[in-house]
């Protein structure tokens, strides 16, 4: 069942709209004339992984950070469970790949974006009395100025609902009323399609084909970078779709994660080879897109 990704600025009051949406929907899973009761839910949070604040002020631990929360979300993601997402969620790549896991499993996705301003996360932030509940401002300054607004025109953060930051219950309300009917609800139903869930495989070497092909996209861009510099749209032998580069010139470590990622989504949903570059290009152009 469904993969609700909350996100919004530190301090934005998402975990408190995490909470009421998983109210909402715990009272419609056991409603007696719900034939959806016998699902599972899920809320998934820094707070319910017992991850820190400081976990997000340098990059080595946030990246073990934000691996904890997909495993975990991973880990109780299936038709039979209801996941809400609670956390900062603010890479639009991070987003694409918890999109791609739910697609993966037939199951639908949608993305909450509690729409509170800068100002009033700082107001907030500062107002809180706990200091472990509190974000260190330079920390806050940085997510909010990295922070990648989720768009509804990408398919991976439709549906998209917003959420009011003034305490309106009733407005509130609406929104899990339309979260509710747009991927809890029954009779909604996720087809297949090649780019995520993948056909099984009669080669053999296909490991190694994965592997191979995706260094060698890998390797293109590389070239690319240092004959003619960033940005632009990349054509690929053998592949009917182009990489579109972001501006600035991408490092070995940023190719080679997208790779990394792209190869642990995809080994155990093995695809004919002459496929995979296919959909790697695609991965990749996911990862920049806005």
């Amino acid at each position: 069942m469904p993969l609700i990704i909350i996100t919004g600025y530190p301090s934005s009051g998402k975990t408190t709209r995490a909470t009421q949406l998983h109210a909402y929907l715990q009272s419609k899973l056991t409603s007696t004339t719900s034939p959806r009761r016998n699902l599972k839910l899920h809320l998934i949070s820094p707070h319910t992984l017992q991850i820190p604040r400081t976990s997000y002020s340098t990059a080595p631990l946030e990246k073990t950070a934000r691996a904890t929360e997909y495993s975990a979300i991973k880990r109780v993601l299936s038709k039979d469970d209801v996941v809400i997402a609670d956390g900062l969620n603010y890479i639009k790549g991070y987003r694409y790949q918890l999109f791609c896991e739910a697609k993966a499993l037939l199951t639908p996705s949608c993305v909450v974006h509690v729409a509170a301003p800068a100002e009033k996360c700082r107001e907030w932030n500062a107002a809180r009395e706990e200091e472990v509940e509190r974000w260190e401002g330079e920390t806050l300054e940085n997510l909010v100025f990295r922070y990648e607004e989720p768009n509804g025109n990408a398919r991976w953060d439709s549906p998209l609902f917003t959420v009011p930051w003034m305490d309106s219950g009733e407005e509130c309300m609406a929104v899990w009323e339309q979260v509710w009917k747009a991927v809890c609800a029954e009779g909604v139903v996720v087809k297949a399609n090649q780019a995520t869930v993948l056909k099984p495989a009669s080669e053999s070497d296909y490991l190694y084909e994965l592997d191979k092909t995706t260094q060698e996209v890998v390797s293109l861009v590389l070239d690319h970078q240092k004959n003619s510099g960033g940005g632009g749209e990349l054509p690929v032998p053998e592949c009917g779709k182009v990489l579109e580069l972001p501006g600035q010139d991408l490092t070995v470590a940023q190719l080679q994660r997208i790779r990394r990622q792209f190869i642990a989504l995809n080994r155990q949903h093995s695809v004919g080879k002459q496929r995979i570059r296919e959909l790697f290009v695609e991965y990749f152009n996911g990862n920049f897109r806005d």
